[in-house]
């Protein structure tokens, strides 16, 4: 059994970062789960870089689960350092390439012996670039149970309403006379835990899925449609998934008899329509989705499959190449936690720092007028949350 190590960007309590977090520690000799957005902010860079270092050394770890956000931490020649170092095999995921790869994801990738994607569409563009990829999305089952409750819920949909066409799409159906429950970030429900979402999803005939992701400001990246973990886990609770349309879908599922999908407004209406008269279609179709998905996703199972796709005996062609684009935001999280280093008192994370920014060459204005005023900004608004936690 391998001696793995796992860094993620968050551990959030019901995140897909649990679910992946139990697979490994069922099908590898866990030493330890990092948080390192938290972790690197308490060390800083020095100190994040050389734990990392004493933890692979002292336990021979062998396998590095990285789950690399759009943070910017950690720095790509840290990276090259433990693979050059150390007889370590690099297993990198990526939750969002949708509209992260161009940008982020495709530098981090060029360092991994494997990447974990979530989304068959895109290995494609990963393996153009000689960088080998597993996919699949595993999930904790016992996490997410079957439970045979009345549907005494028309049509729901759970999550943030804060990106594609979601809130349209919601006040549409409102206006023809749907009735719809709602929960999530933007809503007035707000967020809800896992439990209650499950719940909510094994009472509703029709969980709704949206696929339209944060745009950024960038307005082409409303036509990306991405498919996230909710159709898988509403079919782990045995309940019936509408889906908006998104490349990936169809290799997960069979359409039309374990999901089904829509392209607009009106075809989403549509649906629900028949659906909603339709109760022996629907009741059947979302048993043969709990059936796709309820051994095939387990986690572990996952896990064991991407253990077995990991060439351990083969060379992999890696490279640390560095464009401007990347190296512009990569400086301005080094701006960020430079500043940090200076207010903690941490002298080596700031020379650090100061090294890596001349290293990338990034400097740019912005660094000055955004990057170190939110650092003080973030400083000053943690120890005030602090002092008043103090007196609470």
């Amino acid at each position: 059994m391998y001696n793995s190590l796992f860094i993620n960007e968050n551990l959030d309590k019901g995140s897909h970062s649990e679910d992946a977090l139990k697979g490994i520690s069922e099908t590898t000799n866990l030493i330890e789960a990092i948080n390192y957005s938290d972790l690197y902010k308490l060390l800083g860079k020095y100190e994040f870089e050389e734990y990392i270092k004493k933890i692979i050394k002292k336990n021979n770890v062998e396998l590095l689960f990285f789950g690399i956000g759009a943070g910017m931490i950690i720095d790509i020649f840290f990276i090259k350092e433990l693979s050059e170092k150390f007889n370590i095999k690099i297993i990198m995921s990526f939750s969002d390439s949708e509209h992260l790869f161009e940008d982020i994801d495709r530098y981090y990738a060029q360092t991994a012996d494997l990447v974990w994607l979530f989304n068959p569409s895109l290995e494609k563009i990963f393996n153009i670039y000689g960088i080998p990829t597993f996919c699949s999305q595993g999930f904790d089952t016992k996490r997410y149970k079957k439970k045979s409750l009345k549907k005494s819920i028309d049509v729901s949909f759970i999550g943030g309403i804060n990106r594609g066409n979601r809130k349209e799409y919601i006040n549409f159906l409102i206006s023809k006379g749907i009735d719809i429950k709602v929960a999530g970030y933007g809503t007035k429900k707000g967020i809800i835990s896992t439990e209650e979402k499950n719940m909510i999803a094994s009472q509703t005939k029709i969980n709704l899925n949206f696929t339209g992701v944060l745009n950024h400001d960038r307005s082409i990246y409303n036509r990306i449609k991405q498919p996230k973990g909710r159709p898988q886990e509403i079919s782990l609770v045995g309940s019936f998934t509408l889906s908006e349309y998104a490349s990936g879908l169809e290799e997960v599922f069979n359409i039309g008899e374990d999901i089904d999908l829509f392209h607009t407004k009106e075809e989403m209406l549509e649906k629900i329509n028949f659906y909603l008269k339709n109760d022996e279609k629907r009741e059947i179709m979302a048993s043969n989705a709990y059936e796709r998905v309820s051994d095939f996703y387990e986690t572990s199972n996952v896990v064991k499959r991407l253990l077995m796709n990991l060439k351990t005996d083969e060379k992999i062609n890696k490279t640390y190449f560095v464009d401007s684009q990347f190296a512009y935001a990569h400086t301005s999280a080094r701006f960020y936690y430079l500043i940090m280093s200076i207010l903690h008192f941490n002298l080596r994370s700031m020379i650090k720092e100061i090294q890596s920014i001349i290293k990338y060459k990034g400097i740019r204005f912005k660094n000055f007028y955004y990057d170190i005023p939110r650092a003080f900004y973030h400083y000053l608004r943690d120890l005030f949350v602090k002092n008043k936690a103090g007196f609470e």
